[in-house]
């Protein structure tokens, strides 16, 4: 039985060669139901755009690009689950194959895709809050070219010095991104835990770490003169001077998606 009244947003990253044409596929595909545009793909089709409000009342949210499109998505939009069409190279979380599009559309419509939910990592700086981060939080130098000191403390345990280009701190759906990229662990997204993973240390004596979900994490810039830069899923955040801290822990705010492919089968194809 098909969802009546279905309310969609869509979110794309046009510039990606097929995208515009992608977009054109699925709003036909739902021409019976009720589109919301984000502004820019609004914009290139001359239609109105949903305002931030708009869009966290939708019940689905489609993105057109790749796994970064889905995190503006999810920026966007916490608390709506998403399903991704991939036109990028890595696709872990845009998962859906441009030829894929017309099966999980229908299945959608129909409400046979299961929501599922993916952690986050929650953070507080200069005590104000960072926002919720799906992928990673990475503390790096904020000079181009410097070298960053960092002390890691979890659950009030010195746990390493990092001398090199910073740490990561990063959820299991993150252990596939950057975190992976710095020799950290590959973590099924059903595990509830988080990875601390130092970038390119000096002493190569330093591992990745895998702690429990409930863990609290503090990263403290040690050298003085040196600040370092917070960025959350790719975009700055904010600075730490020497002696400030970071503090990390798992989000009570998890992130939403429909399920497409097994993890499994991503991990074999994409890594």
């Amino acid at each position: 039985m098909l969802v009546k009244n279905l309310r969609v947003g869509i979110v794309a990253r046009l510039e990606i060669l097929g995208a515009l044409k992608l977009v054109r596929k699925v709003m036909a595909l739902l021409s019976k139901e009720e589109i919301l545009l984000e502004r820019d793909v609004a914009k290139k089709f001359r239609k109105p755009s949903g305002d931030v409000q708009a869009f966290e009342k939708v019940d689905a949210i489609i993105t057109v690009g790749g796994d970064g499109t889905v995190l503006f998505a999810q920026r966007l939009a916490p608390n709506v689950p998403i399903l991704g069409i991939n036109l990028g190279e890595r696709g872990f979380l845009a998962d859906v194959k441009p030829n894929e599009v017309e099966q999980a559309l229908r299945k959608l419509r129909a409400g046979k895709l299961q929501i599922i939910e993916r952690g986050r990592l929650a953070g507080m700086a200069y005590g104000k809050r960072l926002p919720d981060a799906l992928n990673d939080v990475v503390i790096c130098p904020a000079s181009v070219g410097k070298t960053l000191t960092v002390k890691v403390v979890i659950d009030g345990e010195n746990a390493m010095d990092v001398r090199g280009d910073g740490v990561i701190v990063a959820t299991p759906t993150g252990s596939t991104a950057y975190a992976h990229a710095a020799g950290g662990p590959v973590v099924d997204p059903r595990l509830k835990a988080i990875l601390v993973v130092p970038i390119c240390p000096s002493y190569p004596r330093l591992v990745p770490l895998v702690v429990p979900m409930g863990s609290h994490i503090e990263v403290e810039p040690t050298r003085p003169g040196r600040d370092a830069q917070i960025i959350v899923d790719g975009r700055p955040a904010t600075k730490l001077r020497c002696g400030e801290k970071v503090k990390l822990h798992w989000s009570d705010n998890p992130a939403l998606f429909f399920q497409w492919s097994e993890f499994y089968s991503k991990a074999r194809e994409k890594l």
